[in-house]
């Protein structure tokens, strides 16, 4: 069967339509977070590149016959599975992730084995659409501040660096998330995957520019961090250390993709010559096999209503004893949680308390705006793992700015289950709640209030964290829809 026949592009349609009807909320998400953030603005573009690298071959797709595939199959079902597992967890990244590699099975499976394969980089290039990569920025961040400095001390500029703080004689500079380079990074990759497509015919060619596109932002973007603390330093910290640095970083980029594209143009390929053999996926008087496509209908069909099954507490509508707190002395904060304590003891402890869901309508235990202390005042000086009654916690030793130490000891709490490792915390309430072990997550902290040194923070904070008595969860969830918590 032509992929312009009728009955296919009927079968396309409705399969496309079932996925866009499982994916809905991730479609959703994936597109909100295209519009509020510049780092992934890009993937408004994804799709209509992949479409116009198909229209770049039209002449061989329309006149191409397809014959389904089993072997997409197996990979379509486990990728459902990963979206119904991020869905009971909450790992929005994963559920998004789970929705672009699904279509690109479901595609796979439809068209066939040899279509599939010569059509691999318009289906892979989907993939940048998904909007991910931030978890990235601490390493970056580390990165770019090894950069600074070394090329610093090169120059012969003194130099002190605490954690992600850089002091030289005229003044001091953080590496912050916006001085990570990941916007460079994500953007060089798109960019890079797909100018080393068009331009190399070798696969081992397009996979090394790629890996240089993933490199030179990297190293550009240290360079352009001690071009700004170096501009600072010798205009006496006049010139690139407002709203102008930004600027400088973005000047600096475009120029490095210059460079990357002057660079890789030195290797390009010859256009190659115009291949007008037609892709036949079956002989042609094989007949469209219905049977993998009319399977793979129940299978997305199946994982919507197994999604829905799972228990969700619907915080839009009441929220369970969630009073207000003040801003804690340390920068705790974790939002939309159905109960949230902190207090002061009389030993100047504080403590800190917030339970979550593990599916709820509205927030998250484990997100990007929730944090165990403030970034942007505290830097980290050392952590460790402990043991509390065999259960796991982690201490934390930050330094402000202006020297003011300051320790703190947190642990996440999935019904028996205890982690301080938030990918571990996100699995296990998913395990949770496929299971119905538990419905509910928290997270405990406490931390030195008074100023005391670091050694003897430890101790304290364990005995504190120790005589804390933690009441049971007791409130009951409700399937998604419902208008009320019982």
């Amino acid at each position: 069967m032509k992929i312009t026949d009728n009955r296919f592009l009927a079968m396309f349609s409705l399969l496309i339509f079932a996925w866009a009807l499982v994916y809905q909320d991730a479609l959703v998400a994936m597109e909100a977070i295209w519009s509020r953030s510049d780092t992934f603005a890009h993937g408004y573009f994804i799709l209509p590149i992949s479409l116009w690298l198909l229209w770049r071959d039209k002449a061989n797709l329309i006149a191409s016959t397809v014959q389904p595939s089993w072997l997409a199959l197996p990979l379509l079902a486990g990728s459902l599975f990963v979206g119904l597992f991020a869905y009971a967890a909450d790992i929005n990244v994963l559920g998004q992730l789970s929705a672009v590699t699904s279509l690109i099975f479901l595609l796979w499976l439809l068209i066939g084995n040899k279509l599939a394969w010569r059509y691999k980089f318009p289906l892979a290039y989907l993939l940048f659409a998904v909007p991910m990569g931030e978890n990235l920025i601490p390493w970056l961040q580390d990165v770019t501040a090894w950069f600074t400095v070394f090329f610093l001390k090169i120059n012969g500029i003194p130099v002190y660096v605490d954690g992600l703080y850089i002091q030289i004689p005229t003044g001091m500079f953080e590496v912050a998330v916006a001085c990570s380079g990941i916007r460079y990074l994500i953007a060089s990759a798109a960019v890079g995957a797909l100018y080393g497509h068009l331009t190399y015919q070798k696969i081992h060619k397009q996979i090394i520019f790629f890996v240089f596109a993933l490199t030179l932002p990297i190293l550009a973007n240290g360079i352009r961090a001690y071009g700004i603390v170096a501009i600072a330093y010798y205009s006496d910290m006049e010139y690139a250390t407002g709203a102008d640095h930004l600027i400088y970083g973005w000047l600096f980029f475009g120029l490095i993709i210059m460079l990357m594209f002057w660079i890789g143009g030195f290797f390009a390929d010859q256009e190659p010559v115009a291949d007008n053999e037609k892709l036949n996926a079956s002989s042609p008087k094989s007949q469209f096999n219905y049977l993998v496509p009319s399977i793979s209908l129940p299978l997305l069909f199946i994982s919507f209503y197994l999604a829905h099954l799972i228990p969700s507490v619907d915080v839009s509508k009441k929220q369970l004893n969630n009073t207000e707190v003040s801003d804690s002395s340390w920068g705790i904060n974790f939002a939309n949680a159905l109960d949230k304590t902190q207090s002061i003891n009389e030993s100047g402890v504080e403590r800190f308390r917030a339970v979550y869901a593990n599916k709820q309508t509205q927030g998250e235990m484990i997100s990007w705006e929730n944090v165990t202390h403030d970034h942007d005042k505290w830097t980290v000086v050392s952590t460790k793992t402990l043991s509390i009654d065999g259960q796991s916690a982690m201490l934390v030793h930050l330094r402000s700015i202006n020297g003011q130490p300051r320790s703190y000891l947190y642990q996440y709490k999935v019904g028996d289950f205890y982690a301080v490792n938030e990918n571990k915390t996100k699995l296990m309430q998913a395990w949770n709640s496929l299971t119905r072990q538990s419905d509910f997550s928290e997270i405990r902290a406490v931390s030195i209030v008074e100023l005391i040194d670091f050694d003897l923070a430890e101790q304290r904070l364990l005995d504190s964290f120790k005589s804390i008595d933690f009441p049971a969860v007791s409130f009951q969830p409700v399937l998604k829809g419902n208008s009320t918590v019982e």
